[in-house]
């Protein structure tokens, strides 16, 4: 099983190959998630795919070098099955997951029992009020996302997020203000963008942090979320 995070390149047909991101792996092939449209959904049963891989950098869970204790996941709904693979690597696991109304959010019985699940919508149809990066009052009969996702950032021995990249600049300001020196690697950020050759040679998946140009298909798509703050 690859690393979480990691990814494998398919060719579907398409004149560029794919990234497929495994939630489970065995002598039988491979399980993912693509969204509507993909060109994966087009396959007939049974149809053989050539794959290569694992590529790229996954989620590091191994804080200190002793089994991982508390994992946070944080992602909005559309990016959930990329957190998939993490649901069972820690002693106690929680998830927080973000949609803009309750339609939007998974059922809770799609996830192990022991998971601690915090739902948050962007109209306040359910669960906590959200954006998730915003704290303060809210409307009577709500509690806003943002301050318990602060309460859970110091709980927390690493954190995982699969959201839009556009924001993890504001989650690892929280995560600055909220921890004092958090370490590399405490909060990681998966990025979702094309990566058609998984070698860093097209320069299609370069994107923009405080270290410079990175490639995602070489260097993520997992990066360490500090490394989105604004510069």
């Amino acid at each position: 099983m690859p690393v979480p995070g990691a990814y494998v390149l398919a060719d579907l047909g398409g004149p560029l190959w794919e990234p497929l991101y495994p939630t489970l792996l065995d002598d039988a092939g491979l399980v993912t998630v693509v969204p509507p449209g993909h060109a994966a959904t087009a396959l007939l049963p049974g149809t053989p795919v050539n794959l290569l891989g694992p590529l790229g950098q996954g989620f590091r869970l191994v804080p200190t070098g002793h089994p991982l204790d508390r994992l946070l996941l944080v992602a909005e709904s559309t990016y959930l099955p990329y957190l998939r693979p993490l649901y069972q690597t820690a002693s106690s696991v929680a998830l927080v997951v973000e949609a803009t109304t309750r339609a939007q959010l998974p059922s809770p019985s799609s996830f192990p029992p022991a998971l601690e699940l915090i739902l948050a919508t962007r109209d306040g149809s359910a669960g906590y009020l959200g954006p998730l990066e915003v704290e303060g009052a809210a409307p009577p009969g709500l509690e806003r996302a943002g301050a318990r996702l602060r309460e859970l950032l110091t709980w927390a021995e690493r954190v995982c997020l699969a959201c839009d990249p556009g924001r993890y600049p504001a989650f690892a300001q929280i995560v600055q203000e909220t921890r004092l020196l958090p370490g590399s690697d405490f909060a990681q950020a998966f990025v979702r963008v094309p990566m058609p050759c998984g070698v860093g040679a097209c320069d299609v998946c370069r994107i923009t942090t405080r270290r410079g140009e990175q490639r995602a298909c070489v260097e993520g798509p997992v990066f360490d979320l500090l490394d989105f703050l604004a510069t």
